[in-house]
């Protein structure tokens, strides 16, 4: 399953924590920005682990923490966390181009013009 994703997001997804499901749920369009974010993080937390990476109501919703210790709090990791999930709603999930949020069959994308017609055909509208 790993082998699907590219070099940067089989990084990411080789700090998940053990019992926790060793998948990325967001689309392509973010895969540049997740590898970007991870870039960051390696430098200011080099044990990082990640415990979840998906998307929610069109935005990135990315969880990790510092080290595999549960009390290592670290405030420079939590805010470029939070600043890739606030880039993530003018990106497209599809595509990486700029984008908006749209509702689509009771569902929040970010995704580019084209997709949200795309999305809007295939949910039946």
């Amino acid at each position: 399953m790993t082998d699907d994703y590219p070099v940067e997001i089989r990084r990411i997804v080789a700090r998940i924590e053990p019992d926790w499901p060793q998948i990325i749920e967001v689309g392509p369009g973010w895969y540049s920005l997740l590898g970007r974010l991870d870039e960051k993080l390696r430098v200011i937390a080099p044990s990082y682990v990640v415990q979840q990476v998906n998307a929610k109501f069109g935005s990135l919703s990315f969880f990790a923490r510092a080290s595999s210790d549960p009390y290592d709090y670290n405030d420079e990791l939590h805010e470029i966390i939070r600043a890739a999930e606030w880039e993530s709603i003018e990106i497209c999930e599809e595509c990486g181009a700029p984008a908006r949020t749209y509702v689509i069959n009771l569902w929040v994308w970010t995704v580019c013009e084209r997709h949200a017609q795309e999305k809007r055909e295939t949910k039946g509208h």
